[in-house]
């Protein structure tokens, strides 16, 4: 028997709204949520909605929220059964760009030097 204990996030990633509000009433029938739990689910968030269950019971929540239309997976728990993101080290690094020079970034000063007559303006060429 598997003494790993698992945990099931859901989170709420729709763009349509009328295909969020059909997911929603189909886990508040499904699971008999309160308005104030479906608003929490709704935050765009990833909320722990079962904490440590076994494989078996976490994969039969898992595949009762996907027949309602939500957006759910299972992570093990970690020892001290603490929650962890599980993109925590895998999100995108950063690039920094000011590492190195860019030449096909640097244009040259388009503006006319004094010695040339003046600034930019056609006015500034007048006056002299």
């Amino acid at each position: 028997m598997d003494s790993q204990k698992y945990e099931i996030v859901y989170i709420d990633k729709f763009i349509d709204i009328v295909e969020a509000e059909i997911a929603r009433d189909a886990l508040r029938q499904r699971f008999h949520l309160s308005e104030k739990i479906v608003e929490r689910l709704s935050s765009g968030m990833p909320v722990v909605i079962k904490k440590s269950v076994d494989l078996h019971e976490a994969e039969r929540y898992q595949q009762a929220i996907k027949e309602a239309g939500g957006v759910c997976w299972v992570q093990q728990m970690t020892p001290d059964c603490a929650h962890h993101e599980r993109r925590l080290f895998n999100r995108r690094m950063k690039s920094c760009r000011r590492n190195e020079v860019r030449s096909s970034s640097i244009v040259p000063d388009r503006r006319k030097q004094e010695s040339d007559g003046g600034g930019r303006r056609s006015r500034d060429n007048s006056h002299h």
